[in-house]
């Protein structure tokens, strides 16, 4: 049976969790730090639990695997919590093309060797849109600014609100136009020399006019870059308005021999320097971003977009990283953070990738599993709505940010940077502005920094007598199973292993709140308690307050074309789970 299909709570309870979490009793002798909570302020930044989501490639738009069909796919988008989903990236200026009069592909675009041009139409549009409204999922699209046709991204403007209706919250136009012209040599040069950010607002301002033409104010989204002067070219242009602000950020992209500091090494994953430098570009553009007439949306990060392989790709380090990225970014302002992602296979696809599927990239596979990464979102994405803002700690390497709920809990997450291969628990020492009853705990970790969540034995399933077999071997395996679901409920009840990356030794489903195990030695009435952290680890901590009105639960909807409520399908009945914290 499929993940999606049951309770997360139930899944939780057959774990056969302990009541109390192993190893979050203070140990005499470990090394100590404090954590100080603030009360909540109502003017903090937003924290919105569909925030966090993903980034495809347009050219995905075209993979029938994005599908309602598709049982992990909704496991995973589930598992997001009414995610930001959205399409864009490299392929949209160069080898996407929409066509709503089934026109055949052009002919004469310039294309790098072993690259071919992917059709979207508005069929491929209706079936994502089924999957978004299985899913609650906000979706953004991007339309092909390089080849100059504003009449067609009015098309897809239209097909778009068409086939999504309010769960389209913003047309995207291009993506990353500071990259549009990289030398005469360069694969990715799609302009000639005389392209500046001027020659880009004013295409930006014929675009937004032919797309309002079709769809009045539907949000524009731009410019989807990573420089500043395209940042206030975007917000300068006349009539771009409803504007979301796109930026893009990797803050570990130096792939050759430059700039040590922003090469994709541990040691920078974990470094307070980057989560400096994280502060101070969002700062920049949460200035740029003007809200809120333009909120802030990041509709593009990782902490690298270096091809291949390194030290970071599917590791603890990265997930760690993400995790604390995605509250870091809502709590500088950013509405929205999509993290780069691919449906290409787990071998040979994009390894920075929070999902990757089965098969080879020949041949592409029907099931899909999540990385480290996409742990780390997840584990973030069970955080309910409410105000976020910074704990202070008394450790560089460790980081807070405290999300206030309106039932009066509060949800914090703490993250140690330090090397689990190298440093043992630390006692933390929880400071809060009231009285606790009750904190429950979840927690990210592994026992290196190199640990990664094994992904492969989601497509292995075991036989009768216990042994792993090759889920694609048909006849000659007897376990019952479906061949085409990796996220079964059956993976959902095995642990990782010691070595591995998981949270709380599994994969997904994260567990509830309520049915995760209590930080032991918390005593009932006390404003303060203290807990052992392992180095190299995210932590969320459910803290109930002595005169909660209700355990966290789902909030509001986010404003304006923010993610919609589920709605009720004819005929079938409303089914309450826990999956946000209520029974």
């Amino acid at each position: 049976m499929p993940l999606y299909a049951v309770d997360p709570g139930d899944v939780a309870d057959a774990r056969n969790l302990p009541p109390l979490y192993p190893g979050s009793a203070p140990r005499p002798g470990d090394p100590t730090t404090t954590v100080s909570v603030a009360r909540a302020d109502p003017g903090a930044a937003r924290h919105r639990q569909g925030a966090v989501g993903l980034s495809l490639e347009s050219s995905d738009l075209a993979d029938h695997r994005l599908s309602v069909e598709n049982a992990d796919l909704v496991t995973i988008l589930d598992a997001l919590h009414g995610p930001t989903l959205r399409f864009g990236g490299n392929s949209t200026d160069r080898r996407m093309f929409f066509t709503a009069r089934d026109e055949a592909v052009p002919t004469d675009w310039r294309l790098p060797e072993g690259q071919r041009i992917t059709r979207v139409t508005p069929g491929d549009l209706t079936r994502v849109a089924a999957l978004a409204e299985r899913t609650n999922a906000s979706v953004i699209l991007s339309a092909d600014l390089a080849h100059n046709d504003p009449d067609r991204a009015g098309e897809l403007a239209r097909a778009a609100n068409d086939a999504l209706g309010d769960r389209l919250v913003g047309l995207m136009i291009g993506n990353e136009p500071n990259g549009y012209q990289q030398g005469a040599d360069n694969p990715l040069t799609v302009e000639g020399p005389g392209w500046d950010p001027r020659a880009y607002s004013r295409r930006l301002g014929a675009y937004t006019a032919a797309v309002h033409r079709e769809v009045p104010r539907l949000p524009i989204v731009a410019p989807g870059a990573y420089s500043a002067p395209w940042w206030n070219a975007a917000a300068d242009t006349p009539g771009a308005d409803p504007m979301a602000l796109a930026v893009h950020e990797y803050p570990l992209s130096e792939c050759r021999s430059r700039w040590p500091h922003q090469r994709p090494t541990v040691a920078n994953a974990a470094a307070a320097g980057t989560r400096a430098r994280v502060d101070s570009f969002l700062g920049e553009a949460h200035a740029a971003a003007r809200p809120p007439d333009a909120p802030l949306w990041i509709t593009e990060t990782s902490l690298s977009a270096c091809a291949g392989s390194n030290e970071i790709t599917e590791t603890l380090a990265g997930a760690v990283y993400q995790a604390d990225y995605a509250l870091r970014a809502q709590q500088l302002g950013a509405q929205r953070v999509a993290v780069h992602s691919s449906l290409a296979p787990c071998h040979g696809g994009p390894p920075m990738s929070p999902l990757c599927s089965d098969g080879t990239p020949a041949e592409p596979g029907q099931r899909f599993g999540v990385r480290a990464n996409g742990l780390a979102l997840a584990l973030i994405a069970s955080i309910p709505d409410g105000t976020v803002s910074r704990a202070r700690t008394g450790a560089e390497d460790l980081t807070g940010f405290a999300v206030a709920h309106p039932d009066g809990s509060t949800s914090l997450v703490l993250s140690d940077f330090r090397d689990p291969g190298g440093a043992g628990p630390r006692t933390t020492t929880v400071r809060l502005p009231r009285a606790a009853h009750r904190v429950t705990q979840a927690q990210l970790r592994a026992r290196s920094w190199q640990g990664t969540y094994p992904v492969a034995a989601l497509f292995e399933r075991p036989d009768r007598a216990g042994q792993s077999a090759s889920a694609g071997g048909g006849a000659e395996s007897s376990y019952p199973g479906d061949p085409h679901v990796a996220l079964s409920v059956e993976a959902g009840l095995r642990g990782v292993g010691d070595d591995a990356a998981g949270v709380d030794g599994h994969g997904l489903p994260i567990a509830p709140p309520q049915h995760r195990p209590a930080v032991a030695g918390v005593r009932a009435g006390a404003a303060s308690f203290a807990v052992s952290l392992p180095a190299g680890s995210t932590t969320v901590l459910t803290i109930e307050a002595e005169h909660d009105t209700a355990r966290p639960g789902t909030a509001a909807d986010p404003t304006g074309r923010g993610t919609p409520a589920r709605r009720q399908e004819p005929g079938v009945p409303v089914r309450t789970t826990t999956r946000s914290g209520g029974r």
